[in-house]
């Protein structure tokens, strides 16, 4: 109410010394909705701070950029889509805790050969903050853990895909690929006359590029995948852990090569083979055998109390009470407190990042401090480590982890379609 009583305030000041005319000049105007998304929105100075982050990439990559008008439209319906995923991760309830915020902070720091100080300096230079960053990535880990628990549930592997792969998997293994990307997106459930719209620009996109046209700009301008902002680019991937629909076409790209149009439920591809390399293969992992005890935060139990309780289940096990019985009277990890808290041999990547970083740094034998993860607190304890050639055993784990990375990702632009489809939009371009 008082913002509102002191507009025309001020108004009527104006007036009484300024002609219209320069009025008109000095009224700045006020920031607006350029969509409704569900019952959010997205403001114009955001729409703007992104368009002015997109075109930054593109001329930090040398990409021609695109007009102002389809650069605004592109970004815009990215922006609807990652906030259609915010809002769907708040509902669940998801969360990212510091450490694996900081970790990851930390990684693209070191991405760009700086330290944490200096990528904060450098983000200060560019008019940046690092706290901006931070919110940036928060989101992005948000949408990350969305993409993986609702897609997750659409893919099954089977044992018989797993002895195909390893029949037929051989020297794409030790193979990386750098790859470009153009999607030219199908809505769910297309119509004839959309699926035919489709293909005629795909056909075009691709009759441009045999003719010269640079492939980075043209997805910049043109393309409906995630990575168009950054002229395509999927940058870096293993043979296995090629999208399916990939998998047949790029190890008989040529480098420099682009595809002929390929069809998926999200719509056309046409992928570029960048460049590619050798890579190699670990032989040996390191397995702990470790124990845990989790105390959850509930509607009876805050985070405080939450974490005063494992802080007081952690000093009775220092005062010698057994590690077993004090899993199954208090963890809330149901799963493992019938065994005394038991997770038996874990491999690298099993658990999530603050737990296993946690994990890593304990002496064998040692109890941890309480550790925050997205689950809980936990007292973790390691009983023992190996190190051991991948077995056959771990080998068809690994090969039924790569396929269902593939799976999801072939999964993922079609789930970004249905989510679009079903959230109510209202663009205020």
């Amino acid at each position: 109410m008082r913002s509102r009583l002191i507009a025309p305030l001020g108004l009527a000041l104006v007036l009484a010394v300024t002609p219209m005319m320069s009025l008109a000049q000095t009224i700045q105007p006020l920031d607006r909705i350029v969509a409704v998304v569900n019952d959010g929105a997205i403001m114009a100075s955001e729409l703007e701070a992104r368009v002015e982050q997109t075109q930054n990439q593109l001329a930090g990559r040398g990409i021609n950029q695109p007009s102002n008008q389809a650069l605004r439209s592109q970004v815009l319906d990215r922006m609807i889509v990652e906030e259609i995923q915010l809002q769907m991760a708040r509902e669940a309830n998801l969360s990212v805790d510091d450490t694996e915020l900081n970790r990851t902070v930390r990684g693209i720091a070191e991405s760009n050969g700086m330290t944490l100080e200096e990528f904060a300096d450098a983000l200060e230079a560019d008019g940046l903050t690092l706290a901006g960053v931070r919110e940036q990535v928060r989101r992005e880990l948000l949408m990350r853990q969305l993409q993986q628990r609702r897609v997750a549930s659409r893919v099954n592997i089977t044992d018989r895909e797993v002895d195909r792969y390893l029949e037929q998997q051989g020297a794409n293994e030790d193979r990386r690929y750098r790859l470009g990307h153009i999607l030219v997106a199908l809505p769910q459930s297309p119509s004839e006359e959309q699926v035919n719209a489709a293909q005629n620009k795909v056909q075009r996109l691709s009759r441009e590029l045999a003719n010269g046209a640079d492939f980075a700009q043209l997805a910049a301008s043109e393309s409906d995948g995630g990575q168009a902002s950054n002229g395509g680019d999927l940058g870096w991937r293993s043979g296995d852990q090629l999208p399916s629909i990939f998998a047949d076409v790029v190890p008989h790209l040529d480098v420099g090569e682009v595809s002929e149009p390929l069809r998926s439920s999200s719509g056309f591809h046409l992928v570029k083979l960048t460049d590619r390399e050798g890579g190699t293969q670990q032989a040996v992992i390191r397995e702990q055998r470790a124990r845990h005890i989790l105390i959850e935060t509930n509607p009876n139990r805050d985070e405080q109390q939450a974490e005063a309780l494992a802080s007081q289940i952690r000093q009775r096990l220092l005062n010698g009470e057994n590690f077993a019985a004090l899993a199954q009277e208090f963890s809330d990890d149901s799963g493992s407190a019938l065994n005394g808290g038991e997770l038996g041999w874990v491999s690298p990547g099993q658990t999530v990042p603050s737990f296993e970083e946690a994990m890593n740094a304990l002496e064998v034998g040692e109890i941890s401090q309480p550790v925050r993860s997205r689950f809980g607190y936990h007292i973790i304890v390691v009983d023992e480590r190996r190190q051991r050639d991948v077995t056959r055993e771990a080998q068809r784990r690994q090969v039924q982890d790569t396929l269902f990375q593939r799976k999801v990702n072939d999964e993922l632009e079609a789930w970004l379609q249905e989510i679009r489809a079903d959230a109510f939009v209202e663009k205020r371009l």
